[in-house]
């Protein structure tokens, strides 16, 4: 069993560096990061999106295996389910410090604006927090039943153990039935808030939705894959090795399809040729052609790299290929901001004066002597501060998983998937 230590120091080590650099945001406003009114949404909405896919991928692995009985990944259902519950709070805790005065959000739930794709995006987090929870509640209460420890199993007591596994069986499917489409959901509500900004070239595309979905399933099959390796160790690879192939050719598969709508998105975009299509194009293979190079290289050469087998042979070989599927899924979330809010969606054209798509400044929204008060394009680089405000979602999901691998057992022996009754 994994060693609370190994995790525990690491995971608090972020969280503490985060919450002092989170406090020093509070103290003197949003201004101590990089974002401005020309670049409203930077480094945390990126996390957020990349959390909330890992979340949603992570929910559907689990659900799936109750649902369609895939025996093979049964003992990885807990993983899945836990990995998924730690990803949600994760996606939750790092909007707060986005929202610059978290003080005020008793006003997004005192006065909702129900046709804000945000308002449905809370909603349905709140309600994935509890489904996720209400996943890894159900299928360790046999054993916290047997083992008289544990969350809320109080009321067990005066049940036969027989009563507790037929029980929690029977409502591990029925959350897997509800988890299924509500992760499916959660993820597209999230796509619909960049996809529904029409003055946005890079987002305004029906292909986001899907897409998110497709990344949601490769980064969310990862991280359970991870979190197995390191639970079961390396004396117990070669008795998953048949399941860890199944889970790296999920996240390969997912990869695929992915790159299918990254290639109709482009191409219908160079298709059609206008200039706010043309000038995305433009910021996303010059200005940001490194980062889009690491966006699609890094997750194609882990598809191929588990495709081929030989990132299967070895426990090694699978944490670096996901190791380099999340850093490139990350670098596609941060890309998400880049193009978008460097091709302004207000320009003039002066045909007679041979000025086309001249963009219309900004207010930068900050006054300093010396400093322009107006931009045509924003060099967002994330700060110091923003920075280590942003490990808070790392540090929390390192946190929760150290402490409950630690203590529960979330690898059981393999065995067949308990009756409905």
């Amino acid at each position: 069993m994994l060693k609370r230590n190994r995790l525990f120091i690491p995971a608090l080590t972020l969280l503490l560096a985060s919450l002092a650099a989170w406090g020093y945001q509070l103290n003197n406003g949003l201004v101590v990061t990089h974002m401005r009114n020309p670049f409203s949404w930077g480094l945390y909405i990126a996390t957020f999106a990349f959390f909330v896919g890992i979340a949603a991928g992570g929910l559907i692995v689990s659900s799936s295996v109750y649902l369609f009985n895939l025996e093979q990944l049964k003992p990885f259902t807990r993983i899945a389910s836990l990995s998924a519950f730690a990803s949600i709070l994760a996606a939750a805790a790092i909007i707060l410090p986005d929202l610059g005065r978290v003080d005020r959000i008793y006003n997004l739930l005192l006065h909702p604006n129900f046709r804000s794709p945000l308002v449905w995006d809370v909603i349905v987090v709140s309600a994935y927090i509890i489904l996720t929870f209400g996943s890894v509640y159900f299928q360790l209460l046999p054993d916290w039943r047997r083992e008289d420890r544990g969350f809320f199993n109080g009321w067990t007591r005066k049940l036969a153990d027989e009563e507790v596994a037929c029980l929690a069986a029977r409502w591990s499917r029925r959350v897997a039935l509800v988890g299924l489409p509500v992760a499916i959901l959660i993820h597209t509500i999230t796509a619909l808030i960049f996809a529904t900004q029409a003055s946005r070239e890079w987002w305004h595309t029906a292909i986001l939705p899907p897409d998110f979905i497709a990344v949601a399933v490769a980064s969310g099959t990862a991280l359970v894959l991870v979190v197995s390796l390191v639970v079961a160790g390396r004396e117990r690879f070669d008795r998953h090795a048949g399941a860890y192939q199944t889970l790296a050719w999920i996240a390969a598969g997912a990869l695929a399809v992915h790159f299918f709508f990254v290639a109709m998105d482009l191409l219908l975009s160079w298709w059609w040729g206008s200039h706010a299509s043309l000038g995305t194009l433009t910021l996303l293979f010059k200005r940001y052609g490194p980062l889009y190079l690491a966006e699609i290289v890094l997750p194609a050469l882990v598809m191929v790299y588990f495709f081929t087998g030989r990132g299967v042979r070895a426990p090694g070989n699978l944490l670096l290929g996901c190791t380099l599927l999340f850093i490139g899924v990350f670098v596609h979330r941060l890309m998400l901001m880049f193009p978008a809010f460097n091709q302004f969606p207000l320009s003039l054209d002066l045909p007679g004066m041979g000025v086309e798509g001249w963009p219309y400044p900004v207010a930068v929204g900050v006054f300093r002597a010396g400093a322009p008060v107006f931009a045509s394009s924003w060099p967002y680089v994330p700060s110091i501060a923003e920075t280590l405000v942003d490990l808070l979602p790392f540090g929390l999901v390192l946190l929760i998983i150290a402490l409950m691998v630690s203590t529960y057992n979330f690898l059981p022996p393999q065995r067949s998937l308990p009756d409905k009754e």
